[in-house]
């Protein structure tokens, strides 16, 4: 039997994941440990829940995405707000080396996304959405031109295709991103300031002897 959930519904439903998400990760050790995002929790719980209603009953679980793309306007329109340029400069060296890395990775996954359209025969304007559209930008990058790039190629799934590519590569990152964290954190003794503000500044101080730093942002 197939459902369809309204959108309004929808929308307050996708607040209720998140929370969903916040609460397993702060109760599940493995996702608190490993710094798995709220979102991946509560979406992974959702999938869980919304396959086994396919397994038992063979329908399907629509979502009305109506309000999404207004939605998605103010996320662009608001998005860096909170950015200073004196924090870029402050980054310095470093920073540069992740801009550099950054626009490596890009070429990367859109060769990558190239490479695979090719071998299925699809439309080349596609392998963006396999790349940089949807790993680096993103569902929101994937939705807005996930339409775009069907009325270029006439590729009825590409907007699909750019969703689940952008879902596979959050999922994937924060499941290997999270982990990689966490050890890196251990090796190098770092910790939290208890004093620090949750929201406006992060404090790590590393108990390492022969070194100590401090780095706010």
């Amino acid at each position: 039997m197939d459902v369809t959930i309204p959108a309004f519904i929808s929308a307050t439903l996708g607040l209720i994941v998140f929370f969903l998400g916040a609460f397993l990760t702060r109760r599940v050790a493995f996702l608190r440990d490993y710094n798995i995002p709220e979102p991946v929790s509560g979406g992974i719980a959702v999938a869980v829940l919304t396959s086994i209603w396919f397994a038992i009953t063979g329908g399907q679980i629509a979502f009305d995405l109506e309000v999404r793309d207004y939605l998605l306007v103010l996320f662009f329109a608001t998005i860096g707000l909170n950015a200073r340029i004196a924090d870029l400069l402050r980054g310095g060296r470093l920073l540069l080396i992740l801009l550099a890395l950054t626009v490596a990775f890009v070429v990367l996954q859109d060769v990558v996304g190239l490479i695979g359209v090719r071998l299925f025969g699809l439309p080349d304007a596609v392998g963006v959405l396999l790349g940089s559209a949807a790993l680096i930008g993103g569902h929101g990058t994937a939705i807005a031109w996930g339409p775009q790039v069907q009325e270029a190629t006439g590729f009825a799934a590409a907007a699909e295709v750019g969703i689940a590519t952008a879902t596979l590569g959050l999922v994937v990152a924060a499941l290997i991103g999270g982990p990689i964290a966490k050890a890196l954190i251990d090796r190098n003794g770092l910790h939290g300031d208890a004093a620090a503000d949750p929201v406006v500044g992060l404090s790590y101080t590393t108990t390492r002897p022969t070194r100590s730093w401090t780095m706010s942002a």
